[in-house]
Formats: structure tokens, sequence, C-alpha cells
């Protein structure tokens, strides 16, 4: 390859890693905390979840009639019954739909029951539109932060848009740097950690590029996908095929279509649907189930099912008499190869396809392309502050490294305060009254940091300090939940809580040891030792 064209990508890389550095880093940041917000730290953070549980598939049965009797006859349309799996719901939740609203609201409107996955007495009820009750339902700190690397709390479509376009420029960048890195093979294994810290820099960003690069152009390209698809791609569908009809085209390819009630009465076998699932896929979680003409002669029943052997979610298709009709992807029964790719975008981008251990995996690269971006501003800075003829002062680059502390290690402070914070909650305020208080401390947390960099004149001490902070708002979640007793980390069914609480422990003890290690008078030991 020409030196010109080299020189032409290694611009197009540096420029590309140095605007987007910091908001690479939130999003993938939050993305690797997001793999494990469902349900690891879902069930961690709700304690109706923390028990092992089965709910009798003839209890549900008999919930769903019970209460289909004490709605008006409209909202039996559509039954949605959301299991507390913790991918979703962490209560029971029977929703009885009407697509055609009522007299009060002219749009669609449900009726919700909510009940305790173990006692199954009733906790919560809901009437109203649709889209308010799902919007409301009761968050936690982990699908906060989620729903925070999805769209950045700036909704639809900017936030969307955003987060997908950062997702083409992680792919640049790292199909860029394979190409200006000739050297891989040599560079893969390259991290001269004792050779000063510009050196150190340097390597680690090779090496995190190029054993992350299969990562990073899935992760980029997944996301960009999952970011543009509903605000770019389908409204361009629906133009091109619909005449810019969204509800038709969404119509046309929804995977359940509406059945024609026969007003024949025939009960709906839900149990053995139920029954029957659990039997054929023993590995997988149902998710929920849609009941539709319930107890009519043309019942139809669909169950989504994660896990098992099926990478992406699943759609199970029963008539209501409990036959078993076939099993199809999210999108419907649609052929094409086009289908099979989208469906495992979600999936993959997430690591939610094969188990914990390929989600830590996940986790880990997930770090590493969130320090990418940044060590590449670094190196970015040092050249021209360090440079023969530097184009940056001392003063400005101190400032310039102040703000990556800031945004960026504001941003790992805000999302760990939120852990203890969420035990403080669980213990002091009732069900979906938490929503109300995770974005006030995620976003005062993350802007005071923000502030205190304008002040902070040493930026090495500024990041000791970011970094001892951290470390203890992790440290603080396992003696928390042991004084206010909301979890109990004793209890067998409570491993997953009791391993989680151990990890915010080791993690956050790593953070202090970073402070030690990093400290002026521990450097002045090293040297006094080695002399």
């Amino acid at each position: 390859m020409k030196s010109i064209t080299l020189k032409k990508l290694f611009l197009l890389h540096s420029w590309v890693g140095v605007v987007t550095a910091i908001l690479l880093f939130i999003v993938a940041f939050t993305g690797a905390l997001a793999v494990l917000a469902r349900p690891e730290l879902k069930i961690w953070a709700n304690q109706s979840l923390q028990q092992a549980q089965q709910i009798p598939n003839a209890k549900i049965t008999e919930l769903v009639n019970m209460y289909h009797k004490k709605v008006p006859e409209a909202f039996g349309e559509n039954i949605h019954v959301f299991m507390p799996t913790g991918h979703n719901f962490h209560l029971l939740a029977l929703v009885f739909e009407s697509h055609h609203g009522d007299e009060q609201y002219q749009q669609e409107v449900l009726r919700a029951f909510e009940f305790n996955p173990h006692s199954l007495e009733l906790v919560n009820t809901y009437y109203g539109p649709s889209k308010a009750y799902y919007a409301n339902k009761k968050t936690d700190a982990a699908s906060y932060i989620g729903e925070f690397h999805a769209d950045l709390h700036l909704g639809r479509p900017i936030g969307l848009i955003l987060t997908g376009f950062l997702g083409l420029t992680l792919l640049v960048s790292t199909v860029t740097g394979l190409f200006i890195h000739r050297k891989l093979i040599k560079e893969m294994f390259s991290f001269r950690w004792r050779k000063g810290f510009d050196v150190t820099i340097s390597d680690g960003h090779k090496v995190m590029g190029i054993w992350g690069s299969i990562f990073n152009i899935v992760i980029g390209f997944s996301g960009a996908f999952l970011g543009l698809a509903t605000v770019i791609l389908l409204p361009a569908a629906a133009f091109v095929s619909f005449g810019g009809d969204q509800d038709k085209l969404i119509e046309t390819f929804t995977a359940i279509p509406e059945p024609v009630i026969s007003t024949v009465h025939q009960p709906t076998n839900i149990s053995g649907i139920l029954t029957d699932a659990q039997q054929r896929f023993p590995d997988a979680v149902i998710l929920d189930a849609t009941v539709m003409a319930h107890n009519d002669a043309n019942a139809q029943v669909y169950l989504r099912l994660l896990g098992g052997e099926a990478v992406a979610s699943q759609l199970l298709h029963y008539s209501g008499n409990g036959d078993y009709v076939t099993s199809m992807s999210s999108f419907g029964d649609i052929a094409g190869i086009s289908i099979k790719v989208i469906e495992i975008l979600f999936p993959l981008h997430f690591g939610n396809f094969a188990g914990l251990f390929v989600k830590m995996l996940w986790v880990l690269l997930g770090l590493s392309c969130a320090l990418m971006p940044l060590s590449g501003m670094m190196m970015w800075l040092a050249k021209r502050t360090r440079s023969s003829n530097p184009t940056l002062s001392q003063l400005a680059y101190s400032r310039w490294n102040r703000l990556i502390i800031g945004s960026c290690g504001g941003l790992v402070l805000a999302c760990f305060v939120l852990f203890p914070v969420q035990i403080i909650l669980n213990f002091a305020v009732e069900g979906a009254k938490h929503n109300a208080y995770f974005g006030p401390v995620f976003f005062y947390s993350w802007l005071m940091w923000i502030v205190t960099a304008l002040f902070w004149v040493n930026h090495k001490r500024y990041f000791r300090v970011t970094l001892l902070l951290c470390g203890l708002a992790l440290i603080s979640v396992l003696p928390l939940n042991m004084l206010l007793g909301v979890n109990n980390v004793l209890n067998l069914n409570s491993v997953l809580v009791a391993v989680t609480d151990v990890c915010f422990l080791f993690v956050g003890a790593v953070c202090i040891w970073g402070v030690i290690k990093t400290s002026p008078e521990h450097k002045v030991a090293i040297g006094v030792e080695a002399v």
C-alpha cells in the first residue's frame, strides 16, 4: 500500500478517534455493564427474583381466567402474561389490552394486574394508555444503565441516531487501524509495561485494537444497525414499499396476526401449552405468553422463549386447544437469509447467546473497546505535547486530561454509585417509586465530577481520587446489603446475589489497589527499594 494512502488512513483513524473518543467510551463502558443487566444484575437488584421460583402452570391459567372475567370484553382481545424472569419483569404480570380504546382514552389502553411471584398476592393494578404502562414500569440500576447505553436517554430519534453513528465510527476506526498497523503479528504480543507510561499506553492501544478487532467490528456493525434501523431504515422501507405508511409495513411483517373470532366457546389450554413448551425446550426460559381470542374456538397462543439451543429469541405458536403449530423467529415465519442475520444481531451485540462465560468475555472485550479510543486520544495528546515542536503546552495537556477524567471517570463513578443507591432504595422506597431517583443520582454525580475538573489543577491526583471514589462506592455494596438485610446473601437460592456482591467487592478492591500503585509515595518507595 502506498505511503500516501497509509498517511490518509492514519489521519482518518486519528481524527475519527479524537472527535468521538469520549462518546465512544461512554457508549462502550455502559454497554459492557448492560451485558449483565438482564437477568444477572436485575435479579441482584430485585428481591422478588432472588429466590428459586416455579409458578405452577395451572395457577397461571387460573389467574388468567379469574381476571379475564373482571375486565370488559374488549380487553380480552389480547392477553399478555409476562413471567418474572428478570429479563423484563420482576413480578408476574397479566396485561389485558384493548386496541380500540374506550370512552376515556381515544388510544390503545390496557388493564394490568401484577402479582408477587412467590405468594401470587396481587401487588399492583393499572388502567390507562399502553405506552404509559410499559414506559413507567419499575426499573433498577442495571436497567437504567442499559437504557442509557441504548439512546443516552436522549430518546428517539436523536439518541438512537447518535449511538448508531458511534457504531459506524467504531467500525471505521477498527478497519483503518488494522490497515495502518502492518506488523500485526508482532504488535499482537508486544506489551512493554515497564518501558514508561507512553510506551505502555501505545502498546496497550495496539494490543486491544488487534485482539479485539473482530469483536469491535461486530459490535460496531450491530450497534449501528440497532441504533439506526428503527429511525432510518424502517421509515425508508415504508416509504419505498408502502407509500410512507409505517403501520402498514409493521402489520404486513408482524409475527402475530389477529385471529378471526368464532364466538364459539372453548377453554384455552394455557397450562398444557406452557407444559409442552417446557418439555420441548427444557433449557430455554419462557419470557412471556400472548393469548389471542381467549376461550374462543379460534384462540391462538404465542410463547416467546430465550436460550436453549436457539441463538436468538424464538416464538412458539399453539392453537388454543394446546396443539403445537410451529416454532419461528421473533420476526415471524418469514423466509430469507437477511431475516436470519437480523434476528441474531441483538443477542450477538449483548453476548446473550451462549451462557455466562460468553457474557463475561463480552464484558472484558467491551471494557477494552471503551479504553481503546481513550488510549488513542492520550497518544495523540502526548505526541503534540512532547514532540520536538510541541503544539500543546503542558497547561493545555493538563486541561485535556482533566476533561477526559471528569467526563469518562465521572461516568464510571456515576454508574458505580447507582449500585449502593439501589440497595438503599430497596430498603427505603417502595416499588416503581425507585424510578424517580436513578436519573438525578446518575446525572448529578456525573455533572458534579465534570465541574470538579475545572478546579482540580493536578490531573494525576484528580485521577487517583476518581479511582478511590469508584472503589469506595463498590466496596460499600456488600456491607450495605448485610446491614440493611435487603438481600439474604446466605440463602442458597441467592447464590447469584452473593457472587455479585463479592464481585463488586473485588472490583472495588482493584480500584483501591490502583490508587496505591499510582501514588507518588508508592513510586518513591519502589525507587528506594531498588536502590
